[in-house]
């Protein structure tokens, strides 16, 4: 009898191993997806508060530069480059060789993957006559920023010129997805909301809602002006990185700051090495 008996408790446990076994392989999966979501999400939220960040430093330097391009995206390389100080592969265009890895990989991805968009002033405030508050200077429109305490208050166009020395930026970027099997979901997901219809009149069927949360004036603006970048747009690379809305592994957030203007806002940017992409509609946005 207890050989017998020792046999069934042998076949017993034999049993709820591979049962247990069974369980795991379940379980598993969905575990190391939870936990792998929780380590991409927290490096999501990272980026988010580091891209908030940026902007603020973008628009301050924007503000003492004249409001052009170059000198926005110097503030946001700026900001954006503790996320990359690990970096020493990479370098963007027009960056010196013995510059710091971490300024060249933020530079990289403000180049390939963001668009900055001035929400104010608008183009139309650099209108001159009673359309605008702009003064031509050497043949180029700008908005003057003396004397604004004493200049008047009523509304020319738009806004009166003491609103019109406000400079407020939007910058979209497309954050790279770095956790394994996890990235292709959240990534997928950002991309297939790209196609959503329109929720209201401001809202673009290219609107990328789901990690931009465009809304209020900015929606207003793209309506108009097309001014929001799509997933596929924002995450292509331009030729100068990886393509990241091919392999689904970009993911839109996109953070504002509003400063007021220390120097005379300028319609164009005669810097002369990305001075040209000013306003040209894909690094940067003026409606």
């Amino acid at each position: 009898m207890a050989p017998k008996l020792g046999r069934r408790k042998h076949h017993v446990r034999s049993a709820q191993l591979a049962q247990a076994m069974v369980e795991f392989l379940v379980v598993a999966p969905v575990f190391i997806l939870i936990i792998f979501g929780a380590i991409q999400t927290a490096l999501i939220f990272s980026a988010k508060t580091s891209l908030n960040y940026a902007v603020f430093q973008a628009a301050r330097v924007g503000a003492v530069n004249n409001a052009t391009y170059s000198g926005i995206r110097s503030g946001l390389i700026r900001g954006l480059a503790p996320l990359y100080t690990y970096s020493n592969t990479r370098r963007g265009p027009d960056v010196a060789e013995d510059i710091d890895d971490g300024i060249a990989e933020a530079a990289l991805e403000v180049d390939a993957y963001t668009r900055i968009i001035r929400l104010n002033p608008m183009s139309a405030d650099f209108r001159t006559g009673n359309t605008g508050h702009g003064i031509s200077v050497d043949g180029m429109n700008q908005i003057p920023n003396d004397l604004l305490m004493y200049r008047d208050p009523d509304p020319r166009g738009r806004v009166n010129i003491q609103d019109a020395n406000l400079l407020k930026i939007r910058v979209q970027y497309c954050y790279a997805l770095i956790v394994p099997i996890v990235n292709k979901v959240i990534g997928s997901l950002s991309e297939l909301n790209d196609l959503r219809q329109p929720a209201n009149a401001y809202e673009t069927p290219n609107d990328p809602r789901f990690a931009d949360q465009n809304r209020g004036f900015a929606n207003e603006a793209a309506a108009a002006n097309a001014s929001l970048a799509t997933y596929t747009g924002l995450c292509s690379g331009r030729n100068l990185g990886e393509d990241r809305a091919n392999e689904s592994t970009g993911f839109l957030i996109a953070a504002e700051a509003t400063v007021r203007m220390q120097s005379p806002a300028f319609e164009s940017d005669s810097e002369e090495d990305t001075g040209g992409y000013m306003c040209d509609g894909v690094r940067m946005a003026c409606p």
